[in-house]
């Protein structure tokens, strides 16, 4: 079981670990490690135990979702979720904690008044690193949303009303068809950004009209069953397309089938070693400096998981985690370009199937 693979990480220096998931955190390694998808919980393992410690709003959706091998402790209302830990920490003999660090601060300090003796560490992706190398049920999960996706993706090429039809509209309708169509909903608040706004890499849906001329681009995704895909196609409207919006089309395109080839190997890759293939080779073009943001994010359960491919990052690929490939050029008070595609490293199988040929409307 996961948990199991989770223990062999810490147990030689600690004797527990914590993942809590306050409401406030869309961070799903508790529903990763114990399959429970209420809003919030606590995962505490020992080195012998598993627990879930829920409130009353989860005591019977808990027991219908949790993977076996792992106890529910259901919080009393004369009790607090401190002083439940507390008394289990006590039971096992725990004097050292290995807890997340996205866990508050403040969480944490209530933590030390009610353990007296127990020493709390702050570690980082434990989880998410398990996390990050798919089995062949996620995987097939992501497929099935990216499979949505690009239906989606048709659907708007031919439902498109440009001129009359608003950025925020469109994606109202996106996420309808979504859910109409067997996802959970869209996997985050979709970019629909049109001429000028397209140079903004995260600019949120507007009241302004789709162009009836220029450039249109879109990035969105389905969740299905819990997992997420992610997908960025930028097209043009009209007749008479920008000479200098093909170009920079083509250097991006050229960009990411280059980062994507390397997603081919065997063995491990450096992250940024990706992120390098598609940046190096838009600034050897003329539109050197325009790609200011990373080449791609894990996805699974949440949106941006482990690993991150960027100049800064120092994750290392070991095969089989789905990352983004999404270079882009933007050119302020112009235009902006992304094309973005789901490839399993390592394999380099590219999950999505939509045209990045340069597309008109």
């Amino acid at each position: 079981m996961r948990f199991n693979e989770l223990r062999k990480q810490w147990m030689k220096k600690y004797d527990a670990y914590i993942s809590w998931k306050p409401e406030s955190l869309s961070i799903s390694d508790v529903r990763y490690i114990s399959g429970f998808r209420g809003s919030t919980a606590i995962f505490l393992q020992t080195k012998r135990k598993n627990y879930l410690i829920v409130d009353f709003r989860y005591k019977e959706q808990s027991r219908k979702e949790v993977f076996k091998g792992i106890d529910i402790v259901d919080i009393p209302f004369d009790k607090t979720s401190f002083e439940i830990l507390a008394d289990l920490l006590k039971r096992h003999k725990v004097k050292k904690v290995a807890i997340e660090g996205y866990t508050p601060s403040g969480y944490i300090k209530n933590l030390r008044k009610h353990t007296r003796g127990v020493r709390f560490y702050i570690v980082s992706g434990l989880i998410s690193k398990l996390r990050a190398i798919k089995n062949r049920d996620e995987i097939d999960k992501i497929r099935k949303a990216q499979h949505l996706t690009d239906r989606l993706f048709e659907w708007v090429l031919n439902n498109l009303r440009p001129g009359k039809q608003t950025e925020k509209e469109l994606s109202f309708e996106m996420r309808m068809w979504a859910i109409n169509n067997g996802a959970d909903d869209l996997s985050f608040e979709p970019i629909v950004a049109g001429n000028e706004r397209s140079s903004m890499p995260h600019a949120r849906s507007s009241h302004a009209k789709i162009p009836e001329k220029g450039v249109l681009l879109l990035d969105f995704g389905v969740r299905y069953e819990g997992y997420c895909s992610d997908m960025t196609r930028t097209i043009w409207i009209g007749n008479d397309v920008d000479e200098d919006f093909k170009k920079a089309y083509y250097v991006v395109l050229e960009a990411q089938e280059r980062a994507i080839s390397s997603l081919t190997f065997k063995g491990t890759r450096k992250a940024f070693d990706i992120d390098k293939v598609a940046r190096d080779y838009i600034n050897s073009t003329e539109f050197k400096d325009t790609f200011g943001h990373g080449l791609g994010h894990g996805v699974g359960l949440d949106i941006h998981e482990f690993p991150a491919l960027s100049p800064k990052s120092k994750d290392v690929l070991r095969g089989g985690e789905i990352v983004t490939v999404e270079p882009g050029i933007y050119l302020e008070g112009k235009f902006g370009i992304r094309i973005e595609d789901m490839v399993i490293t390592g394999k380099g199988e590219n999950l999505t199937t939509s045209s990045k040929g340069l597309i008109t409307l």
